[in-house]
């Protein structure tokens, strides 16, 4: 038992007897102190002093980090005078610095917690001692969970749970109420100075705060240095730099982060003569004490790591700290004299602020506490006595990253690869590049790369040479994977053994690396290769160096001299650990990530993409060539959500390694006839993204509807398979037979045919999806049954009989002279469907739809029976029953060469004394079926160059297809004359026979053109288009006979607009009173004489009818004009008169009913010469005298005017159901309907009621 003595100068020395006592006394003792009461070095010594005569095994103290272990562990040594490693000794995960004699042994709680696996009930211990259990680490709370159950089996075994006096009744209270003995740590007093920012904390506030706090302690005192607590290392900098340009050389200015490298840290801790101001993170709160600190300047922030489990990501947000952190840190300025604190933020913020830290467990990834337990066989995560539980979400997560690691299978039992994973002293992840790096023969890299991973990076950017770093760290850069770049710094650096450690500690320094994390990074390679020993079949030492000491790490290559396929496995086997972190490109450093995250490739990765830049500056990395597939080694959110530590990967890769969480949508299942097997669209998505997409054998998929599918299109449907079984060619014969007579009588029946032959193969038929499948199935069963699957007429008709006179549906119809061929089809809604015929090139312009519609006597009945029910109601009521008069119809009509619908109007007119027109008939009024198809042949090739069910369209393109005959062009010299200016050249008969074909007349149509005012005879195919230019011609004619007769209308109608002198608040004129009323500015009396003169012309130069064209009809023209002219002229300028009187009378009435405005609008608009017919022109005055006979009934019973209106209102929009060409009739017919609703008493020009305007309207 070696002398134990205590420094008197602690404070915890002055508790010595009660603290023994309470360990004599007590299994469990809670004793809370802070940093600097002596807690960590003294109580081993009185746990040894107190139990010397009953301890059997070592006294086991924890501690959180190594470098506290390891210094603790000496210092303890120091005081009891043992050698260090024998007595007192040290273990930690990559050395064991104790022996046998060893009694008081230190450790960082990872060696404790991998202790518990081999040694579950800790024999080897009769002491712990858990130290700073106030920060809350996993470690500590699964420590503490864990020894809740076990001192209840081992009731020799004592616990000591130590900290900082932090939430010390939630220990108490874990272990059944615990006595708890305080320390005080603080040897001078501190005072709290509370100054919160003006404007808010933003982050120019804080900064520019701390900056002044620091500037006002260092003028308020002469001695003692300020410690200032930043959140961020970027904060770490700005604050350096602000006070570097604000501080004279008479002080020094230091920073103090996590990071940093190990020489610079070392400053802090060595003070020269000058005052310091040292810029911390939440590093400087408790584990270190920084000398001759007596001002604490606190922002009150920190950067605390955050698991997010919904989105699996890890967030290091800058937060307000807790009441606990902040004591803390005022704690610091106690050391060595009265210390002063200075919050950067109110009492009231710091007093509603959290008291505690959040405990880690409750805010960090439990995937490696879970599979800890699991392997321990401790239970359920969700039973397990932690002081703070995690929260429900956060357990989820854990159980959803192991399963997609492969350890956990989908009801949470441990896998064999997940008892390989809890065996390695590695977080999960990592264990399970090692395993996957294992079967992909990669493992010795990708222990290096693991290895490199467990550690803090260590490339080192010192604030000063920042640029000289990053160009020194450039030359390890492997362009497509991140992962590649740290195996390149490896294979670059000397081996640190013997002589060579000079090397390698040069090497560090001349390419900006930590030589201190550089040889943690071996420790960790080696303990690894230890672990993976049996595996490498050869000795886990170090590696023989890739270079000597002086080679430059520029001059390797970008993929460490590694082959394709090694690179490869490489990343294979990070991906089967990294599922969680895939992402897909978007756009430029843009990826959509798992879980439909949007995340940001980190700017300091070899994959980010640089603008590029002009002139001086970076230059950008190689724009496109960032990868469609990356996989992150870790998805951090801070400013922004980024991806980090990534490489370029196979989307193939995902489906293979993660098949366990593949999700596989079907879809667009089709008959592929090139592949000869139905096929299926399949889409593998992994955490909602998309990996692969292929077409793969429906069969096995759905098996039935593959082959139901198989059947339907390789079977059923027609189409050219290449199938050569006989029961393909009978069935399809006998199909065919049937479908023929079907098809003429147009007989649903048709898919009832498909429908049975369907299911004749379907009852036949499994597990069948292509025509290999179907050629196996048939020779299993030809020798049996040599019919198999030939049907019979009974499978296919269900012994129904089928009665058609194929008569009346004939292969050919005589049409022209000439047997045209005539096919029938049964595809409602398709272009084929119905009757189709082919006719020559040359007579397609001379058909007509007499001989069209009526060429096939089997559908003449259903035809006639449409055309009568398509009629207007008014007509169609006359002529009832209609099924009757169809029979008669199609027995008797017979259109010949006419017009269809003129010839059917004709023959029911003499027949049934009903008076019938072809206008009568709506456009569209037959089905497709019943307008037959014609399909026209260039006699050459035999090929179609027209097909249409309207012979307006056929002629058309016949004539764009230039199908001119040489009759025809020897023809046109003789009819044609042209720049004709009088009617010189006699009479035009109407048609002109051009040749026959076929005993069929091929006739040309004489019309006039009027071309750049002069007139053309010339000779069309279609009487419509000789009929087209004509009337203007003939106009034109008549004008150049009567132009003396002519020339004084002009000047007779320039005074129409009148010159009298204006009555009060009415127009001056008639044409100004057109003009208030529909314009805003008057037009010209000019103009609305031009309008008068052309609406004269137009109704007196016209021929009625058009045809025929001869010189008597033209020269009786010219002579009625002469005779009747003036007295049309003057009823026009007679009308003129007479609508504006009415109008001004109608617009100077005191009182009007609604619309009565616009009624005039409609009647008497600003072109009312130009729109207005000239027999229509007469009503006008009648209906405006409607509108004032209106106007006075509406006053006395507004009521009744409003019911007479709803009979107008009906027809409202009427334009959108009556047929364009009846728009005209329809038009006066409702104005008609007005007067007689309105004004009977003015009588009508025409019959007319609500039935006639319903008959017109479709």
């Amino acid at each position: 038992m070696p002398q134990i003595s205590y420094p008197a100068d602690l404070p915890i020395t002055a508790r010595r007897e009660e603290i023994i006592a309470a360990i004599r006394q007590n299994q469990v003792v809670i004793l809370a102190g802070e940093t600097g009461s002596g807690k960590t070095t003294q109580l081993p010594k009185m746990c040894l002093e107190a139990l010397q005569n009953d301890m059997r095994g070592q006294i086991g103290c924890t501690q959180p980090r190594r470098v506290a272990a390891m210094s603790v562990s000496k210092r303890v040594a120091e005081e009891l005078n043992v050698p260090w490693g024998r007595e007192v000794g040290c273990k930690m995960r990559f050395s064991d610095d104790t022996s046998r004699d060893t009694r008081i042994k230190f450790m960082t709680d990872g060696i404790l917690l991998a202790e518990i696996q081999s040694d579950p009930m800790l024999r080897a211990y009769s002491v712990l001692i858990l130290d700073e259990a106030h920060e809350r680490s996993l470690n500590i709370d699964f420590l503490l969970g864990y020894l809740v159950g076990l001192l209840k089996k081992r009731p020799d075994l004592k616990l000591l749970v130590t900290s900082a006096t932090i939430d010390t009744e939630a220990f108490s209270a874990a272990f059944g109420g615990a006595p708890i003995i305080e320390v005080s740590g603080r040897l001078y007093p501190v005072d709290i100075r509370y100054a919160p920012l003006e404007g808010g904390e933003d982050d120019y506030g804080f900064i520019d705060g701390a900056a002044a706090a620091v500037e006002n302690a260092l003028i308020e005192t002469d001695d003692g240095d300020v410690l200032v607590f930043m959140p961020t290392e970027r904060d770490i900098r700005d604050t350096r730099d602000l006070l570097d340009g604000r501080l004279g050389a008479g002080f020094e200015v230091l920073a103090l982060f996590g990071r940093m490298a190990s020489a610079e840290q070392q400053r802090i801790f060595q003070p020269g003569r000058k005052r310091r101001v040292v810029i911390a993170t939440n590093v400087a709160e408790t584990s270190i004490t920084i000398p001759r600190i007596r001002y604490v300047v606190d922002t009150g922030l920190a950067r605390i790591s955050r698991y997010n489990p919904r989105t699996r990501t890890k967030r290091l947000p800058v937060e307000p700290v807790s009441q606990s952190s902040a004591n803390q840190r005022a704690g610091r300025a106690g050391r060595v004299q009265d210390g002063i604190c200075i919050r950067l933020y109110s009492q009231e913020d710091f007093e509603k602020r959290d008291r505690f830290t959040m405990p880690e467990i409750q805010r960090a990834n439990l995937a490696e506490v879970i599979l800890r337990m699991k392997a321990f066989k401790l239970g359920e995560i969700e039973d397990f006595p932690f002081i703070n539980p995690p929260v429900s979400a956060a357990i989820r997560a854990g159980y959803d990253l192991l399963h997609e690691l492969g350890s956990l299978s989908e009801v949470h039992e441990l896998t064999p690869l997940g008892r390989e994973l809890a065996r390695l002293p590695l977080d999960p992840t990592l264990g399970r590049m090692l395993l996957q790096a294992r079967t992909e023969k990669a493992l010795p890299e990708m222990l290096i790369i693991a290895a490199g991973l467990s550690i803090p990076d260590p490339r080192e950017r010192p604030e000063e040479k920042r640029e000289l770093a990053n160009a020194a760290h450039k030359a390890f850069a492997a362009p497509d994977s991140d992962f590649l770049t740290l195996l390149k710094i490896w294979n670059a650096s000397p081996e640190p053994t013997g002589n060579s450690r000079n090397a390698l500690r040069k090497f560090c320094k001349g390419n900006f690396l930590s030589f201190t994390r550089m040889q943690e990074w071996r420790d960790v390679w080696k303990q690894l290769c230890d672990s993976f020993s049996d595996d490498l079949k050869i000795s886990p030492g170090p590696r023989e160096p890739q270079r000597n000491q002086n080679q430059s790490a520029s001059s390797s290559d970008d993929t460490s001299g590694l082959d394709q396929a090694t690179q490869n496995a490489i990343h294979r086997s990070i991906l089967a650990a990294q599922l969680g972190h895939i992402a897909m490109k978007e756009e430029r450093n843009l990826y959509k990530a798992a879980g439909n995250r949007q995340v940001c490739v980190f700017p300091g990765s070899n994959l980010y993409e640089r603008r590029e830049k002009n002139g001086k500056g970076k230059p950008g990395q190689d724009k496109g060539r960032q990868p469609q597939w990356i996989v992150a080694g870790e998805i951090v959110q801070t400013s922004q959500l980024f991806a980090r530590t990534l490489a370029r990967i196979d989307p193939n890769w995902i489906a293979e390694l993660g098949v366990h969480l593949c999700q596989f949508k079907y879809s667009e299942p089709h008959w592929n006839l090139k592949a000869g097997r139905v096929l299926v669209t399949q889409r593998v998505l992994i955490h909602g993204l998309e990996v692969r997409r292929q077409h793969i054998d429906f069969l096995k998929v759905d098996a039935v509807a593959a082959t139901q599918m198989f059947i339907r299109a390789a079977l059923v449907d027609s189409q050219e398979v290449p199938i050569t079984q006989r029961f393909y060619t009978h069935n399809n014969k006998l199909r065919q037979k049937i479908e023929t007579m079907l098809t003429r009588v147009r007989s649903n029946r048709v898919y009832a045919i498909e429908e049975r032959l369907f299911r004749f193969y379907d009852e036949r038929i499994k597990n069948v999806s292509s025509i290999h499948d179907l050629n196996r199935l048939v020779k299993e069963h030809i020798e049996e049954q040599p019919d198999f699957l030939c049907a019979t007429e009974h499978d296919l008709t269900a012994g129904e009989e089928f009665e058609a006179d194929l008569q009346m549906f004939p292969d050919q119809v005589a049409l022209a002279n000439t047997a045209l061929p005539v096919t029938y089809n049964y595809q409602p809604g398709e272009e084929t469907d119905g009757v189709t015929v082919r006719v020559p090139a040359q007579l397609a312009g001379h058909l007509t739809t007499g001989q069209i519609q009526w060429m096939v006597p089997g559908i003449r009945e259903e035809l006639a029976n449409v055309m009568l029910r398509a009629l207007p109601k008014v007509i169609r009521r006359q002529l009832m029953p209609i099924d009757p008069k169809a029979k008669e119809i199609a027995a008797a009509f017979d259109p010949g060469r006419e017009d269809f619908h003129t010839a059917l109007a004709d023959f029911i007119t003499r027949r049934y004394r009903i008076h019938v027109r072809a206008e009568d008939w709506p456009p569209q009024s037959l089905p497709a079926h019943l307008q037959p198809r014609v399909e026209v042949l260039d006699p050459k090739k035999n090929t179609v160059i027209a097909a249409s069910r309207d012979l307006d369209t056929i002629r058309t393109t016949v004539q764009k297809q230039d199908a001119r005959s040489d009759a025809w062009d020897k023809l046109l010299p003789r009819v044609e004359r042209f720049a004709l200016k009088t009617w010189s050249f006699g009479d035009l008969p109407e048609t002109i026979v051009v040749e026959e074909l076929n005993g069929t007349p091929i006739l040309g149509y004489l019309g006039l053109v009027l071309r750049e005012g002069e007139i053309d005879v010339r000779l069309f195919r279609t009487s419509a288009e000789a009929a087209r230019g004509t009337p203007a011609a003939v106009r034109k004619l008549a004008e150049n006979t009567l132009s003396k007769d002519l020339a004084w209308l002009p000047k007779e109608l320039r005074s129409i607009g009148g010159t009298a002198p204006a009555k009060p608040q009415q127009p001056a004129s008639f044409q100004a009173a057109l003009s208030q009323l529909n314009a805003p500015v008057a037009a010209p009396v000019s103009k609305l004489a031009q309008q008068a003169h052309e609406h004269i012309l137009a109704h007196m130069l016209r021929l009625q009818p058009t045809f025929p064209l001869t010189q008597e009809r033209f020269f009786t023209l010219c002579e009625t004009v002469r005779r009747e002219l003036p007295a049309v002229t003057h009823r026009v300028k007679t009308l003129f008169t007479q609508l504006h009187d009415l109008r001004a009378k109608l617009l100077a009435l005191p009182k009007r009913y609604p619309g009565l405005e616009q009624d005039i609008a409609r009647l008497i608009p600003a072109d009312l010469l130009a729109t207005t017919p000239h027999e229509q022109l007469q009503h006008l005055p009648r209906y405006l005298k409607a509108i004032q006979i209106r106007n006075e009934r509406c006053l006395a019973n507004p009521a009744k005017d409003i019911e007479k209106y709803n009979f107008i209102a009906d027809f409202d929009g009427w334009q959108s159901h009556v047929p364009k060409s009846q728009h005209e009739t329809f038009r006066w017919m409702l104005e008609e309907y007005r007067v007689q609703i309105f004004a009977q008493e003015l009588g009508t020009a025409q019959p007319v009621s609500a039935k006639r305007l319903e008959a017109m309207w479709v």
